[in-house]
């Protein structure tokens, strides 16, 4: 029976683990870290969303410069595909209102658990935990393992050692260095779905922490997308944001600051709002008058202090304006330690259209460490999911 060697235990990694088995492959898994999926644990700690149903014209278009070279997978292993898989291992999906899709009747611990319950019903399955990487050079492979050194040897492996964002998970992106050892051209990181910074006052700071807005909609440039952001000491993190981060980000490699502008009130229009403004507000303050009338929030409340002198916050028609469209100038992204995903990987000059090294034939790759991004909402998950399915696709072409 043909062994495949499989680096990294996270989605794509435990993926490409199930479809080889499948297949009549034997399989090692090897991780870093003692348990598999640290970084879908993370992902799932407010509900695991793990793939959108809109349509496939615009689905693509998440993935940005690289969407061309990413579309094969997509149509290979669609979002429609990912849900029947998930559910032949007994994980049941749901649509949310936005089309995100979420898994519904486990949280992320009970999934991880279900699906290496099905990897381990085969004999032929081995996950290794608490192995790093350490050396590779055609055919052989050196792990580390409490200090001592492992040589294994298979003429077919799947790289799926994810990027270098959260490096606590084991996402650190540590083996570039070994790639370009041996000649792989890879592309800097750089953060994606990630918060940015802007220097609140020192009032606004003194008074929140990471403070949820709901239902908002967020602007930038001709673009608009509706979420829940979260105001922090720092500056925004939150979906909207993250689904801008790509090209917010690039701007600011190019200009030192970036606006964005947020519709508080996405709902109600300008006219509306003016109108519940103009109601006689009686000895209430002007805080309990646009609680009672508008249903702002406290950190609602604080932002438009933020931006509006006194007397403007006093007068209707320009209260009503700023809450329909309140600039926000974002400065830097946060660390790309603190990001969700990164940018960046081995270029995909390096690979053929099934994600084989070109230069080491039978190596594959998958997931976020290949030269892609994409937005949360499903587009993230997806991708490591769709790559997994066509390295798979590719060992089996490779061995044709």
């Amino acid at each position: 029976m043909e062994k495949v060697v499989i680096i990294g235990a996270g989605p794509a990694g435990l993926f490409a683990s199930s479809l080889l088995i499948a297949k009549g492959y034997s399989v090692d898994l090897y991780d870093q870290k003692n348990e598999p999926g640290r970084k879908l644990i993370l992902a799932g700690k407010s509900g695991l969303n793990i793939t959108n149903t809109i349509e496939p014209e615009l689905f693509i278009e998440a993935y940005g410069d690289h969407k061309k070279e990413i579309l094969p997978a997509l149509r290979k292993f669609s979002p429609n595909d990912l849900r029947t898989w998930l559910g032949s291992i007994g994980i049941k999906t749901f649509t949310g209102s936005s089309g995100q899709v979420f898994t519904g009747n486990k949280n992320t611990v009970e999934i991880l658990s279900t699906w290496m319950a099905s990897l381990n019903t085969n004999k032929y399955f081995h996950f290794y935990p608490g192995y790093r990487l350490v050396n590779c050079n055609r055919k052989a492979f050196q792990f580390n393992k409490d200090d001592r050194n492992i040589t294994v040897t298979s003429e077919l492996a799947v790289f799926c050692m994810g990027g270098a964002s959260y490096p606590s998970t084991g996402s650190n992106g540590n083996w570039s260095k070994l790639l370009k050892q041996i000649g792989i051209k890879t592309i800097p990181f750089k953060a994606m779905n990630c918060g940015f910074e802007h220097n609140w006052s020192l009032y606004l700071k003194e008074r929140i922490e990471y403070t949820a807005i709901k239902n908002i909609k967020l602007k930038w440039k001709e673009r608009e997308i509706r979420g829940d952001l979260t105001i922090t000491p720092y500056g925004i993190e939150g979906g909207p944001i993250y689904h801008f981060s790509r090209e917010i980000r690039n701007s600011l490699e190019q200009h030192s600051k970036e606006n964005i502008i947020l519709d508080i009130l996405p709902d109600l229009t300008e006219k509306e709002i003016f109108f519940r403004l103009s109601h006689n507000r009686g000895k209430d303050s002007l805080s309990n008058h646009l609680r009672k009338s508008l249903k702002l929030t406290r950190v609602e409340i604080l932002l438009l202090r933020e931006f509006l002198k006194k007397e403007y916050l006093n007068n209707n028609d320009i209260l009503a304006k700023k809450i329909k469209n309140l600039p926000i100038s974002l400065e830097r992204p946060r660390p790309i330690e603190e990001a969700i995903s990164s940018s960046g990987g081995i270029s995909f000059t390096e690979l053929d259209e099934y994600f084989m090294l070109r230069k080491f034939p039978g190596w594959f790759t998958a997931g976020e460490m290949i030269d892609w991004d994409a937005p949360t909402g499903g587009y993230l998950l997806q991708g490591c999911f769709s790559t997994a399915h066509m390295a798979v696709e590719g060992i089996s072409k490779y061995k044709d």
